[in-house]
């Protein structure tokens, strides 16, 4: 019987193959889909994604990619109608603070659809709202107003001296033609057509002069739209935030009216949605990434699961990194800092590999999230987005024998000693 045993122990350690693997950390996110948009400058962000859209916002985005498209009078009225939502907006903030409490604000925001919105392009989405910068747009507004007022009293007071003169110097032309006429036959001097001719040159004079009053006049007002232009411009690129395109709202940092300065995270914007993602990132260390190849089989299991009892998803290495990563760097993959952190901690210089998560077909077990899990049975709660994997790549499968043959080696002396890896000090 002892033999018996001992030749099946035997056979096993040469036959079997046991899988080899390596652990990592990962998110359940989609890998590099999170981008964050910066405050442009210091003011109170106002939500608009959760508003019904209004004309002048399209107006807006037209004007903020081209402004060149934007004639004169359009310029005055998207001008207008943005200071009419300022004072709109401020009435309407005052008599919601009054009549609202911290906890409704808040229920109001988680209501909001905030997590996995999706926002069509072009949309207006969070508006930074600067008084200083509400006033210098008003001072243009009403300087050109005044302008255009002044230089359309102007131009009418020069337009009409323009037809006195005009008539006068067709009376003195037409005068001064009959004088050289009666100058061939002897009856007007020389001196009295030089005379005459100074005349007519002094009023060709006074006309071009009102010409260039006139030309002055318009260059003022060019000059005083042009201001309006660039303040309207420099208003809408620094407050507000559009959708360049199709994005999913997957966080809004400040409240409904909060105060936020200039270079600060105001918005979390994903290309995917966020629920169920795919492709997901795990990190590495360098020592674990030198096995790891596209093609290897992973086992991602959720924070807050037990292995032991659900396993975990079923994945597959798609695509690696050839170089460690630093937090700004892990920042962008995951889309969250906090997340990036975690991760800086646990492995110092992690290096990126991107996991394909499995999908169930039709039918799946309850709370499986839709991912092909190891284990068969119904789960005790489905995964949420932004959990953190607890990632196991098998790397290879070998016989048992194969583990115990190095520990054998080294301790008959066959093989030298393997330094620690911690053990790297100069000798003095």
């Amino acid at each position: 019987m002892g033999l018996l045993i001992t030749l099946s122990g035997a056979l096993w350690a040469i036959l079997a193959r046991i899988p080899v693997s390596v652990q990592g950390i990962g998110v359940l996110l989609p890998v590099s889909s999170i981008n964050s948009s910066l405050s442009g400058t210091d003011g109170h962000a106002i939500w608009i994604f959760n508003q019904p859209k209004q004309p002048w916002h399209e107006s807006a985005r037209l004007f903020k990619d081209r402004p060149d498209q934007f004639n004169d009078q359009q310029i005055i009225e998207l001008t207008k109608d943005i200071i009419s939502a300022l004072d709109a907006n401020k009435v309407k903030e005052t008599s919601s603070a009054q009549s609202k409490s911290s906890s409704q604000k808040y229920n109001q925001r988680v209501g909001a659809g905030l997590g996995n919105r999706k926002l069509s392009a072009g949309r207006l989405l969070l508006w930074i709202q600067s008084s200083s910068q509400k006033e210098q747009l008003v001072t243009q507004l009403n300087q050109l107003e005044r302008t255009l007022l002044d230089t359309k009293s102007q131009q009418h007071n020069i337009n009409s001296k323009q037809a006195i003169l005009r008539h006068e110097l067709d009376s003195r032309s037409l005068y001064l033609t009959n004088m050289k006429k009666l100058a061939s036959k002897g009856f007007v001097s020389h001196s009295q057509i030089l005379q005459e001719q100074s005349q007519v040159d002094n009023l060709l004079s006074q006309i071009y002069t009102n010409k260039n009053d006139l030309i002055g006049l318009s260059k003022q007002l060019n000059q005083s739209y042009q201001k309006l232009s660039n303040e309207l411009a420099k208003l809408i690129n620094q407050q507000m935030i559009f959708t360049m395109s199709d994005k999913y709202l997957s966080q809004v940092i400040p409240n409904n009216g909060e105060y936020v300065t200039k270079g600060q995270i105001v918005l979390e914007l994903s290309t995917e949605p966020l629920d169920s993602p795919i492709h997901v990132p795990v990190f590495l260390s360098s020592k674990e990434m030198a096995q790891v190849f596209p093609g290897m089989k992973a086992l991602a299991t959720p924070t807050g699961y037990k292995r032991s009892e659900v396993g975990g998803i079923r994945g597959q290495v798609v695509s690696m990194a050839h170089l460690p990563s630093g937090l700004e760097y892990i920042t962008a993959r995951v889309g969250l800092k906090s997340l990036a952190q975690v991760i800086i901690n646990r492995e110092p210089s992690p290096t990126l590999a991107v996991l394909a998560l499995e999908r169930t077909g039709k039918h799946s077990t309850n709370n499986s999230g839709g991912y092909r899990w190891s284990s068969h049975g119904d789960l005790p709660f489905p995964p949420t987005p932004g959990d953190r994997l607890e990632v196991e790549i098998t790397t290879r499968r070998v016989a048992p024998i194969e583990l115990v043959l190095p520990t054998l080696r080294r301790f008959f002396g066959l093989t030298p000693p393997q330094r620690p890896d911690n053990q790297h000090k100069d000798k003095t």
